[in-house]
């Protein structure tokens, strides 16, 4: 895919070579596709207080980059959790129920050995947002 195909590109300042979210237009709809995120601050460490802290600031960060798209958790259809250990994995979904109350998006989990800056999740994201009244 060519740079061409997207309407926008969403970047964190922070981050170099690294795309948080592309918006590709469809008709009166576009995709927003929100790249995996983990449980960082604004330093760019992971945050510390255990696993929850990390799943609450990892949703919060793709909370951001669906703003910055113009949408909202309302908007995502569907997510992909990469778990380093399975047996946090009822952490995770209770926290992910509370995010996404009583409609949550289709999802999987999957088990990973090693995540981006030794996090224990890595969450993805795609939203279908409405073009009205939008640049996109």
């Amino acid at each position: 895919m060519t740079q061409d195909l997207f309407s926008r590109v969403i970047t964190n300042p922070g981050d170099k070579g690294f795309c948080a979210a592309t918006v590709v237009p469809l008709g009166e709809k576009s995709l927003v596709f929100v790249s995996g995120d983990v449980g960082r601050d604004h330093t760019g460490k992971i945050v510390g207080g255990g696993f929850e802290a990390e799943a609450r600031q990892c949703f919060a960060n793709i909370e951001r980059t669906l703003r910055a798209a113009g949408a909202t958790l309302k908007d995502v259809v569907r997510i992909t959790a990469f778990v380093k250990d399975l047996a946090d994995y009822p952490v995770y979904a209770r926290v992910r129920n509370e995010v996404f109350g009583a409609d949550w998006p289709a999802s999987a989990s999957v088990g990973a050995a090693d995540l981006l800056l030794g996090a224990k999740l890595e969450v993805d994201a795609v939203a279908v947002v409405s073009n009205r009244g939008s640049a996109a």
